[in-house]
């Protein structure tokens, strides 16, 4: 019979199959659980530690999760050690990537499809027409898109302020 997990490492399970169903490996997983259930930063060689994998994975991992902006980096005075804090607040993290998405690929989308889609027009290859339409519907998608992490963004920080 297997022994009873402890709440804590339930919560860290949890987090991590949530985390693996969002495209992150057991590793960068494993790690965002652990980081969103620790109170306080914790060292990248306590990281190492607790998840059984390299210091050299683990920092690895911490580079793609730190691109993601929900982990927070420092050092300790006099210390050479890295460490690790993960906000808590998940309708907050949630707010900040709608907004990275609507900055780095809806407004730079907007910006360029229509150019694209003009210079389709005069195209006149193999493929050009279905290829344009491809693009055409690209771009709704985008348009739609965007009022999506608009209303999102805006439920969101409704939350915020009504919490």
């Amino acid at each position: 019979m297997k022994m009873a997990e402890s709440p804590k490492n339930e919560f860290i399970e949890l987090m991590t199959e949530n985390s693996k169903v969002n495209g992150l490996d057991e590793l960068s997983s494993r790690i965002s659980g652990i980081l969103f259930i620790e109170p306080k930063e914790i060292a990248l060689d306590e990281l190492a530690k607790r998840t059984g994998y390299s210091l050299s994975a683990v920092s690895t991992a911490m580079k793609f999760i730190g691109r993601a902006g929900i982990v927070k980096r420092s050092k300790k005075p006099k210390s050479r050690k890295l460490y690790y804090y993960m906000e808590k607040d998940m309708i907050d993290m949630w707010t900040q990537l709608m907004r990275r998405k609507h900055e780095n690929i809806i407004l730079p989308s907007k910006q360029k499809l229509p150019r694209i889609i003009e210079e389709y027009k005069l195209e006149k290859s193999e493929n050009s027409e279905e290829e344009l339409r491809i693009v055409e519907n690209y771009y709704k998608q985008v348009l739609f898109s965007e009022q999506l992490i608009k209303d999102s963004i805006k439920t969101l920080e409704q939350y915020e302020v009504n919490k």
